[in-house]
């Protein structure tokens, strides 16, 4: 049944879909979905932010891990399809890496938190819509299996929804809880052969959790209109561009890897809207 279905997506590639599926797929893209939570942090109102960042930042490291206990060779792999590369960014695919789903996974947990904080019929719909085209597109590209893309979107559903109850019944403990989890998620990088992969979305996630922490014991609440909190995407770009280029003077190494998301996930966390406090942005 798997089979058949990736067939019939392989049998309908064109140079249309490929730029369409393309676009979805891009947005499934770990870095992406970081990315643009980082802004939604910066952005947002500071219990809306907080929820989406550390439900993304949660479901990194998570979907990394079972990739790497798991190890499923993907369906090109197995010779179910061929494998269509994506006409923007390359995919850097892991051969034995395809359960679940890292695109479903990291786009519906962000989805899904973001529609939890807006509370709007129309933010689900949307949501429902971008991960089933991100879950098509990975199907049509071949990468996955269809168990690997359902389970994607059930873990991250299931983040998404874990996440919101800490919001709503344990707020005052979300720190603590994001501690701990960060805690735990140190534990594999000692294991070897850890993919590289859990490294980044380790060193990301302890990185927030230590700066949230910090920034919410520490920083004075302040408020300003949206126009004006639109200067923090290039100060808190600028903020986080200079870590990671100093970052890139360190040498190879997970342990260096490690430390140099968590860095960067700190800068976003606490540097920058320490600044942001003192221009009242």
């Amino acid at each position: 049944m798997e089979a058949a279905i990736l067939q019939f997506f392989e049998g309908i590639r064109c140079s249309f879909l490929d730029v369409f599926f393309g676009v979805f797929s891009v947005l499934g893209e770990a870095m992406i979905v970081g990315g643009v939570a980082i802004l939604v942090f910066w952005l947002a109102p500071k219990r809306a932010g907080e929820q989406i960042i550390m439900t993304a930042l949660t479901s990194f490291p998570i979907n990394s891990f079972m990739k790497f206990m798991i190890a499923r060779p993907r369906p090109f792999v197995a010779g179910v399809v061929e494998y269509r590369e994506p006409p923007f960014l390359a995919d850097e695919l892991d051969l034995y890496a395809s359960f679940p789903s890292g695109h479903t996974q990291s786009s519906g947990s962000f989805a899904f938190a973001t529609a939890s904080t807006v509370k709007k019929i129309l933010a689900w719909v949307i949501a429902g819509a971008l991960i089933l085209l991100v879950m098509l597109a990975r199907l049509y590209f071949g990468a996955h299996y269809p168990t690997d893309v359902l389970a994607g979107l059930c873990f991250g559903l299931i983040i998404a929804l874990a996440w919101t109850a800490i919001f709503r019944y344990a707020y005052a403990y979300r720190y603590l809880i994001l501690l701990c989890l960060a805690a735990v998620a140190i534990f594999p990088c000692f294991m070897p052969n850890v993919a590289h992969d859990y490294i980044q979305a380790t060193g990301l996630l302890t990185g927030a959790a230590l700066a949230l922490g910090a920034a919410h014991f520490s920083l004075p609440e302040h408020t300003c209109p949206f126009p004006r909190r639109l200067w923090r995407v290039p100060v808190g770009a600028a903020i986080v561009g200079v870590v990671f280029v100093f970052c890139l003077l360190f040498p190879e190494g997970e342990a260096f890897s490690l430390l140099k998301w968590f860095l960067v996930a700190f800068a976003a966390g606490f540097p920058a809207p320490f600044v942001f406090s003192l221009l009242k942005i």
